[in-house]
């Protein structure tokens, strides 16, 4: 009997496609009987883990725990008595990391899959706060192992329109270097361009942003892609550098600039360095798409010159770079080389790296001495009110923001409608409260003194208006 895997995730994140990707390979790769549910915006869970038969709970990065009152309260106190293998995938590990260490713990998780790396471990998640919980690290994303399959066969560079391409977005002081790295290489890199009339499209703005399938097009586009390295080196465990930019942006009346922040994570970003490889140099890897990066770690899985065109951080080389980028015989080799090394290999596949957990995840539950059972999905209450708009079950896909738009708005109607009707309800209880303590025959007289009608009862309580407050509730 396959074991049932149950995996937390937020439908509001799966309009970005690595995301979605990582979801659906947990089913094809894991080879477990996978389903998937909805935990963040209030959902409401009603059912009993082990008793629906699950042997694993995999809570998923984008159902992040380290924002107070986002993953729904009923699905933690599910998870909490939940006694089979709980494990967590988390990125973004920087923001209020001692909310989700307390999460972590409070919540039983054996297992975390974590960005940072393994010689850093001590500076985040010190073994002995975590006694018995294993950390493995791991990246934000694989190469789908079907991309070369599913995609169609690249332009070749020399007809491709854009020469250098790039999307990225100002996110503030708050995240140090490597945060200021992702717009400053635009910002930078397009006024080279420009003023080299250099053909680009660069732009850094929200509008701008590219999801889903789009963004393989786009990438197929351009004859080269900008980057840099992924995360942020700047923890803030207690929330203590987001206060401070708050006290920054209310004395200046603006957000600071990288450098006016620098005094206060200046030390910060020296003590660890997560520079991660994005799923975004997968994407260039498939689609032939030589890369021009600012040198880096990122997670020690490419080189310089071998695999991308290195930019200096102060563009010193900038001229050189976009000289190099008119010749395609080496841009093609380069691009090559970065294939086979990344995609077809298949070292950073889904399927290599989650085959891998997979073994990890076996042996947790052999200590648990987990048996697999079947048993039906039962919920644990009656749902009533709001609630039962918004009760979540396990589902065979990941749902997207349709699904949860549909939802939140029947949730909204049939809120507005139950209100509507409990209220005719107590108006209908009110007329035989009336009926009951005023044993009359139907007459116009008033069934009550002055003053003395129940709210929402017509003014005059008389007989003719009691029965058409009972006959309110048929209506609705």
């Amino acid at each position: 009997m396959k074991r049932k895997l149950l995996v937390a995730y937020s439908m509001t994140s799966t309009h970005v496609q690595t995301t979605l990707d990582y979801l659906r390979a947990l089913k094809s790769e894991l080879g477990y009987d996978a389903t998937y549910l909805h935990v963040t915006h209030e959902a409401v869970i009603d059912f009993d883990f082990n008793a629906a038969g699950f042997d694993i709970v995999f809570h998923n990065y984008c159902s992040r725990l380290c924002f107070d009152g986002y993953v729904s309260q009923s699905y933690l106190d599910a998870l909490k008595r939940f006694s089979g293998l709980k494990v967590i995938a988390v990125q973004d590990e920087y923001d209020d990391t001692n909310r989700l260490k307390a999460a972590i713990k409070e919540c039983g998780f054996q297992i975390v899959l974590t960005c940072v790396p393994q010689d850093s471990l001590e500076y985040v998640y010190p073994r002995a706060e975590f006694p018995g919980v294993e950390f493995i690290t791991v990246f934000t994303g694989y190469v789908p192992d079907d991309y070369a399959e599913s995609l169609p066969q690249p332009t070749p560079l020399a007809e491709r329109p854009i020469v250098l391409g790039y999307r990225g977005r100002d996110i503030g002081p708050r995240y140090g270097r490597l945060g200021f790295e992702k717009y400053e290489i635009g910002r930078r890199m397009k006024e080279v361009c420009d003023t080299q009339g250099v053909v680009n499209d660069i732009a850094m703005d929200e509008a701008s942003r590219i999801y889903g399938s789009a963004w393989f097009d786009f990438v197929g586009r351009c004859r080269a892609m900008l980057g840099s390295e992924s995360g942020s080196n700047v923890f803030d465990f207690d929330g203590r550098v987001a206060a401070e930019l708050k006290r920054m942006q209310k004395r200046l009346g603006r957000t600071p600039t990288h450098a006016e922040f620098q005094p206060i994570v200046g030390r910060l970003d020296t003590e660890i360095n997560m520079g991660q490889i994005s799923p975004r140099i997968f994407v260039c890897a498939v689609m032939r798409t030589p890369m021009v990066l600012f040198r880096g770690r990122y997670s020690d899985a490419i080189a310089p010159d071998e695999h991308y065109i290195p930019l200096e951080l102060d563009f010193s080389n900038a001229d050189q770079v976009l000289h190099r980028l008119d010749n395609i015989q080496s841009l093609a080799a380069m691009a090559e080389r970065a294939y086979a090394h990344l995609v077809a290999s298949g070292e950073f596949g889904y399927c290599a790296n989650f085959g891998k957990l997979k073994g990890k995840f076996e042996t947790t539950l052999a200590r648990l001495n987990r048996q697999s059972v079947s048993t039906s999905l039962q919920p644990n209450t009656v749902a009533s009110g709001r609630h039962a708009y918004e009760m979540q079950w396990p589902t065979d896909e990941p749902g997207g923001m349709d699904r949860f738009n549909a939802s939140q708005l029947l949730a909204n109607q049939g809120s507005a409608a139950l209100l509507k009707m409990s209220t005719a309800m107590r108006n209908a209880m009110d007329a035989i409260e009336m009926l009951q303590r005023h044993k009359r025959s139907q007459t116009e007289e008033p069934a009550y003194g002055a003053g003395e009608c129940p709210a929402g009862v017509s003014n005059k309580c008389s007989w003719t208006n009691i029965f058409a407050q009972s006959k309110a509730v048929i209506s609705i």
